[in-house]
């Protein structure tokens, strides 16, 4: 069995340099030289670009993807892609969207800690990783990763993680459990399955800028945001996939941005009864995206930016496993 494993630096390719975590060209073969690998198990390895995961840019995204798109052309049984934590959840999407419908498995595999200190789970994260890898499952994109209150990592649909919450490294599925998990042993899955019609988009070629204007909900909130170059707006709503449309700031914002026919949309707006206040979304010409995290429509958006697709119909549609039924 042959691994690809693809080094993008983060957390997991750092060392502490001088009270400082610093990304180091030669940490990130720790993870490989430290794995008791089977005896079925070679390694091959790449490294096109190092980065502390928060400076993570279109140009790395586009870098990886084609690393992915042209090894997925050789004779691997799996691909792991070693990647910060801050960032994950973007490059996980982007890479859905990208080649969702592979013929084996892409695996992103990060740490909360540097290697060298003990708490990380970076190991851990590998670890399972390969394992997945070994127990040869359906082809797609997935997160390995291993919560504070776990004794081994689980395996995620990447498009289905939420972002972090605050102050916390752990990963969550929007639906609530994993695609699979490792108990030590061997991978056991959880019945959840991958989209098997999904082709992918291809090498996506993101723009620099995504031009998407992002609000998060708050009380108070003027909405006095330039719409200048902005050519879609998300708003992420409160829990109950709710906004204060009760505002006559939002409302005033909302005609500025049709106006100009940006189009506005709410993401996780869950099917089924919702609150009162929704009703005026239409009214507003706020546009509920179908069920799923606020990170894959955002990348959908800026793929769609990117392609020069119409915005609205292509963030409705399914693309790979991030509508989440």
């Amino acid at each position: 069995m042959k691994i690809l494993v693809i080094f993008t630096g983060g957390t997991i390719g750092c060392v502490v340099k001088e009270g400082w975590l610093s990304t180091d060209s030669n940490s990130k073969y720790t993870l490989i030289n430290t794995y008791q690998s089977p005896d079925d198990v070679i390694f091959e390895t790449k490294a096109p670009y190092t980065v502390l995961s928060e400076n993570l840019s279109a140009a790395e995204i586009n870098m990886l993807q084609k690393e992915v798109i042209s090894a997925l052309e050789g004779d691997y049984d799996g691909i792991i892609v070693t990647h910060g934590t801050d960032t994950l959840q973007y490059t996980a999407a982007a890479l859905e969207y990208s080649v969702c419908g592979c013929d084996i498995p892409v695996v992103l595999v990060s740490s909360d800690y540097p290697l060298e200190d003990e708490r990380t789970n970076g190991h851990a994260n590998f670890k399972a990783a390969v394992e997945f890898i070994r127990s040869k499952p359906a082809g797609g994109i997935f997160v390995s990763y291993k919560n504070d209150n776990r004794e081994f990592a689980d395996i995620h649909i990447a498009s289905h993680i939420f972002q972090h919450s605050e102050c916390s490294a752990n990963i969550f599925s929007i639906d609530g459990f994993p695609y699979a998990s490792y108990d030590g042993k061997k991978i056991i899955n959880t019945g959840k399955t991958v989209a098997v019609n999904c082709n992918g988009l291809g090498f996506i070629p993101f723009t620099e800028s995504s031009d998407i204007l992002v609000i998060d909900s708050r009380p108070g909130d003027s909405f006095a945001y330039s719409l200048d170059g902005i050519k879609a707006v998300l708003i992420k709503p409160y829990h109950s996939a709710t906004l204060n449309t009760a505002s006559s700031a939002l409302r005033s914002f909302c005609k500025r941005a049709k106006e100009k026919s940006i189009p506005v949309f709410v993401a996780n707006v869950l099917p089924g009864i919702n609150y009162e206040s929704t009703k005026l979304f239409d009214e507003m010409g706020i546009i509920p995206l179908p069920f799923g995290t606020y990170i894959s429509a955002y990348m959908k958006i800026w793929t769609a930016v990117s392609l020069g697709k119409d915005i609205v119909e292509f963030a409705k549609k399914p693309i790979a496993n991030e509508i989440i039924k």
